[in-house]
């Protein structure tokens, strides 16, 4: 009799333990947490977990693209002030709008002024000549 209830509470142990292994492999719903908190993105089972349910279906939604406003409005201004040129996050993001956009704008150069007319006076008051990089960007243009 003694071996009898041993073996009942065995299997019953074991059969308790193969439920709870299969109901937590459906539902690691923490693990994918942690794995897109730490790793930033999906751990590599939910990845093909979506994968096979993409290829799975018939017919796809058309993703459509609706202009969303950065996550951080005031950031990219804000660096753009101190540092004088855009972030890397915004540069990249720039360069694949860029990539993604169906018509391009052709680009046409413009000839600017000096950028520092003050200085080319100012030389010219001491010197009374030219400076070195206005002489190179008048021998550039062809004067």
């Amino acid at each position: 009799m003694k071996t009898f209830v041993r073996g009942i509470l065995f299997t019953g142990a074991l059969v308790l333990g193969a439920n709870g292994l299969m109901a937590s492999q459906g539902s690691n719903s923490g693990l994918d947490q942690w794995y897109r908190a730490k790793y930033g993105r999906s751990s590599p089972a939910e990845e093909a977990r979506q994968r096979a349910e993409q290829a799975n279906t018939a017919f796809r939604e058309e993703a459509t693209r609706e202009a969303a406003p950065p996550a951080n409005a005031w950031l990219a201004p804000w660096y753009k002030a101190k540092f004088g040129r855009s972030s890397a996050m915004e540069d990249a993001r720039q360069k694949a709008e860029r990539a993604n956009t169906a018509f391009r704008e052709e680009t046409t150069r413009e000839v600017a002024a000096p950028a520092n007319t003050w200085r080319e006076q100012w030389y010219k008051a001491k010197f009374g000549r030219s400076s070195p990089m206005e002489e190179a960007r008048q021998r550039a243009e062809g004067r």
